[in-house]
This record gives structure tokens, C-alpha cells and sequence, in this order.
């Protein structure tokens, strides 16, 4: 039986579907995250110091000497360092940790994936205590200005002309300059990577590394226009309504960037846009897709994309990873206002859509709304399937229209305790 140490940060969405991965694959999981509130207080627990990835690989190995692990798999962002760093330190195999930095840190993937000449849009770093003005007289319009290191959209802000790059660089340093935002990135946080902005449809694609040979596992498009301010997530769909042509040319950017940034194992989600030239390289994570959003993806024998990377991870036998074509989606729900959430209306409504499998209102009542770009948080998801991926972009369209927040700037409080609402179907 393998064992397998699952490191998760508290807010994860994705625990639930590797735990039920790795039940219906017989392993044992021990779970790593900040505190025991992260996941189900059932199972083996670690509690670990995440924001210093030193610290928590030495946990880890304290740990590893009593019962050793079969692989140790980083489901989010904010743990895929601690997961390399700690496979390295025990001699499991997994990507090389320099390598999965260079996916943490935007301006090192900008670097290498410029100096392998893969695609990807023309780019400098800003100083935030520099001379902006300066800075905002050389951008390249329009552009777009991000963090060096956070993720899920976080500060991300394009810029049309010098005005909109200075309001843009003071509105992410305001996130910057939170205490627990300053301190997980250090140095970092006194920089902003500048890119020009792309135009063109977006796309994700979710792979597959196995000694560095990328197997593309689904290719999904995003229908809605992603042209700014805000770069929040809505429409996934697949299959890709693309081109095959089109479809190989994205495969094969990707391959590049994972290359050229060193990747060798496991899993790979990128986004890409498809410009005038051809596929251009935006982001490239060591991990799966986030949020819920994996469960639209169904593989031979009714295996998950989880147990895909499970099996991979610990060597087991695996099938041939071929995804089930029919087509899905999922809508992660657009904020819909800053404020406290009080309820939500038309759930049954959205349910009731013909093609919705799921709807699941993820922010608990209660609990503060922050849009993007401060807030990095989903107000939930909706997932469909359908006969064609054209009805799939209509039942997430028309289930979503059923929905109705209600939104408080005060927190309800009489709420307070209330628990996150969750509607599925029956």
C-alpha cells in the first residue's frame, strides 16, 4: 500500500477530490497544511510550517524517518516549493525545486522562457520604490501589470495609457503592503512585473509530464473576452472548439515552456493566448487546475485527473489516461459586489437548467466578497455537460442568470456561525 503525504493550504478546494482519489486507489494519505481546520479532522495529520519551506521540508523529514512516504504531492500554489523541496531532501522522484521556483516567480518564468525563445509577451520589472513616472513613460500600451509571486488573478490590472500604469501600481501595492502578503513574499513584494498586454481568445491546458515527455490530458477554451481591467476567471469548456491544427501548435508551446523552465514530472496547468503569431505563453503551474474545476474531467475507467496524478506519482500501474469526450464545462462564478455575503437566491432555479450537474456556493454566508483584483477567493462554481460544448456555454449562462446575491457592506451578525451552503443535485 502507498503512502503518500498530501500537503494542502487551509483554504484549499481540492482536498476532497485527491482524498477520494486516493480511497478508491487503496493508498494512505497523510495530510500536510498550516493547521488541522484545512482538512477533515479524520486521518493522519502534519501540521506545517508553509510560509517557510525550510522549515516545513525539516518537518517532513522528522516525520519521514518514523514512516517513510511514497510520494509527496503539493496541491496548490502555495505548497507545490514544499512538495519539490521535500521530495529532493528524501529521494522521491518529482520535479527539480529550481525548477518549480521558476513557476512561483513570474519574472524568473519570464526570463527562461524568453532566453528558450519560447512565446510569450515582452516584459521589464518595476522597483515599486523607484521612479514609476519613468517607468510608465517606456510601458508599452496597452500592458499589463502583476505581482512578481501571487496568483488567482491577485493584483493583476492592465493599464491603457501612464495615468492607468500609476493607479495600477498604487492598487497593487496596497495588496502588497499587507503584513501577510509583504511577508510570504519578501523581496518580492517590492516588485511589479510589466507585460504587454496579449489580445486574443485564452485558453488552459492541463498535462501530463512523465520524464519530461508533456501529454496534453484536455485542452480547455474560455469563451468570455479576458481583455481587462480585472482578469477574473469565468468559462472553462472543453473539448476545445479549436482547430486541431491550432490545438497541436498550443501543445507544443506548452511542451517548450514546461521544458524550458526545467518541469520533468506530474502535473502541468497553463494558459495560453492565442495571438495574430500563434500561441503565446502566459502562466505555467506545477500543479492541476484549481478551484473544483477537475471534476468536468472524466478519463478511462471513470478515473478522476486526481487519480491520474496519484497513480503517476507513486509509479503505479496506469491506464491510458484517455479523456471521456463528452462535453463539459464549469462557470466560476463572477463576484458579484464587494461586501458580506447574506444569502443567495435562485439556487434551485440554476439547478433545475437542463445540462447543470452541480451548482456549490463555495463563500459561506457570512463571509466577505472581495472581487479581483484584491480578492482571491471563488463565490463558487457551476458545472454542466451536454451533447455539444455550444449547449454546455448555454446551461452555465442561463444557470448562472438564475442566481441572485445578496450582498450586506456590515457582516450579517447573526450569520456569523452560519456554515458554507452547499446545493447539488439529488
Amino acid at each position: 500500500m502507498h503512502r503518500i503525504l498530501l500537503l494542502v493550504a487551509t483554504r484549499s478546494y481540492r482536498t476532497r477530490a485527491f482524498m477520494q482519489a486516493a480511497r478508491r486507489l487503496g493508498a494512505t494519505v497523510v495530510t500536510g497544511s498550516e493547521r488541522r481546520a484545512a482538512v477533515s479532522r479524520r486521518g493522519a495529520m502534519l501540521t506545517l510550517d508553509l510560509s517557510h519551506p525550510e522549515n516545513a521540508v525539516s518537518q517532513i523529514v522528522v516525520a519521514a524517518r518514523e514512516q517513510p512516504f511514497d510520494a509527496i504531492i503539493g496541491v496548490d500554489d502555495d505548497t507545490v516549493l514544499v512538495a519539490a523541496l521535500a521530495s529532493e531532501a528524501l529521494g522521491i522522484g518529482a520535479n527539480p525545486p529550481d525548477a518549480v521556483r521558476a513557476t512561483r516567480d513570474k519574472h524568473l518564468m519570464r526570463t527562461l522562457l524568453q532566453a528558450a525563445a519560447v512565446p510569450g509577451p515582452a516584459f521589464s520589472v518595476v522597483e515599486r520604490d523607484g521612479d514609476l513616472a519613468a517607468a510608465a513613460a517606456r510601458a508599452p500600451y496597452p500592458c499589463v501589470l502583476k505581482p512578481t509571486f501571487l496568483s488567482a488573478s491577485r493584483g493583476v490590472i492592465r493599464a491603457d495609457n501612464q495615468g492607468q500604469f500609476l493607479l495600477a501600481a498604487q492598487r497593487i501595492g496596497s495588496i502588497l503592503d499587507q503584513p501577510e502578503v509583504a511577508d510570504a513574499g519578501g523581496d518580492a513584494a517590492r516588485r511589479l512585473l510589466v507585460e504587454a498586454f496579449v489580445p486574443g481568445a485564452e485558453v488552459a491546458v492541463e498535462a501530463m509530464l512523465t520524464d519530461g515527455h508533456l501529454r496534453v490530458l484536455a485542452l480547455f477554451d474560455k469563451p468570455d473576452p479576458l481583455d481587462g481591467p480585472f482578469f477574473e476567471e469565468t468559462i472553462y469548456l472543453t473539448p476545445s472548439r479549436l482547430p486541431p491544427a491550432e490545438q497541436d501548435r498550443i501543445a507544443a508551446v506548452t511542451a517548450r515552456a514546461a521544458a524550458a523552465l526545467g518541469l520533468r514530472e506530474g502535473p502541468v496547468h497553463a494558459e495560453l493566448r492565442i495571438s495574430e503569431s500563434g500561441p503565446q505563453t502566459i502562466e505555467v503551474a506545477a500543479r492541476s487546475i484549481g478551484g473544483l474545476c477537475s471534476s468536468v474531467l472524466e478519463f478511462s475507467g471513470g478515473q478522476s485527473l486526481e487519480e491520474l496524478i496519484l497513480r503517476h506519482a507513486t509509479g503505479a500501474e496506469m491506464a491510458d489516461g484517455e479523456r471521456q469526450r463528452r462535453p463539459a464545462g464549469v462557470m466560476m462564478i463572477p463576484a458579484p459586489g464587494a461586501g458580506y455575503l447574506c444569502a443567495v437566491e435562485g439556487v434551485d432555479a440554476a439547478r433545475a437548467v437542463a445540462g447543470i450537474t452541480e451548482v456549490d456556493i463555495s463563500i459561506p454566508i457570512g463571509d466577505r466578497i472581495v472581487p479581483v483584483p484584491e480578492g482571491d477567493r471563488y463565490t463558487g462554481f457551476i458545472f454542466a455537460r451536454g451533447r455539444s460544448v455550444d449547449d454546455v456555454e448555454q446551461a452555465l449562462r442561463m444557470a448562472h442568470a438564475q442566481l441572485h446575491f445578496q450582498l450586506s457592506p456590515m457582516p450579517p451578525a447573526a450569520l456569523d456561525a452560519a456554515p458554507p451552503l452547499h446545493v447539488a443535485p439529488a
